[in-house]
């Protein structure tokens, strides 16, 4: 399989690379006191939409980040002639290296990111870490999958064991790094399936137009298997969180 092809046709219909909507995100960053300059950190940004939006409506001044080369494609299609109050720049590199010479932030986006500190993997101990690089009364903004119920061995080996925590297990790793709660949201039921069906949809069609190319069985494999998890564990199993937290 291609190294990173999937994850590009996985992710080239979704507006956001998550399940959530611009709606939700303006219901968590209303607590977040942001002001037009202030600097803002988007780590693992995916195709950029989140990065663009918050240079555009609140006029911040974006760094970027994303280390998979084929994402970062992504990010820069959705990037091309962006005009608005705020900057982004786009920054190809793994988040730790790109924290270690960035400074300080107004504001910390972390969503949906994978393995974004391969030293930090828990929650807490992300946290922790991601404080430091905060401006005091700055907010880390963190997005990811919650288990609404306990999930079975199977589903955690889809996710590699990713440590996904309860909706209250977030709040209370912000806690215990140090970080005041100010907000804590899930989103709809149809954000979840329109995310999983874009993505299933995609592959689908990519795969009606190349049946011939090498990666083809696999991607059929794939998309197939993952449909199946989806609908029989977790569409019921999960959710997806938005959580905003105080230095």
């Amino acid at each position: 399989m291609t190294s990173g092809k999937f994850t590009y046709l996985s992710y080239r219909w979704h507006r956001i690379c998550n399940p959530f909507s611009l709606q939700l995100l303006e219901r968590a960053l209303q607590f977040a006191g942001l002001r037009v300059g202030d600097r803002a950190f988007d780590l693992g940004c995916g195709n950029a939409v989140v990065a663009a939006w918050l240079a555009n409506r609140h006029g911040l001044n974006v760094s970027a980040v994303e280390r998979f080369p084929a994402v970062a494609e992504l990010a820069r299609e959705t990037l091309a002639g962006f005009e608005g109050p705020g900057r982004v720049e786009l920054v190809e590199s793994a988040a730790a290296p790109f924290l270690a010479g960035a400074g300080k932030a107004r504001l910390i986006a972390v969503v949906g990111a994978v393995d974004l500190l391969p030293e930090a993997r828990e929650p807490a101990a992300a946290f922790a870490a991601l404080k430091g690089s905060l401006e005091p009364g700055g907010c880390l903004l963190w997005g990811d999958p919650f288990w609404r119920r306990e999930p079975s061995e199977a589903l955690k080996a889809a996710f590699r064991n990713a440590g996904y925590l309860t909706h209250r297990g977030y709040v209370e790793a912000g806690e215990a790094a140090g970080l005041t709660p100010l907000y804590a949201g899930a989103a709809s039921q149809a954000d979840w399936d329109d995310y999983a069906w874009r993505m299933n949809a995609s592959i689908e069609a990519w795969l009606a137009e190349h049946p011939d190319d090498p990666d083809a069985p696999a991607f059929r494999a794939q998309i197939a298997a993952m449909r199946r998890l989806y609908l029989e564990e977790a569409r019921d199993a999960m959710g997806f969180g938005l959580y905003l937290f105080r230095a």
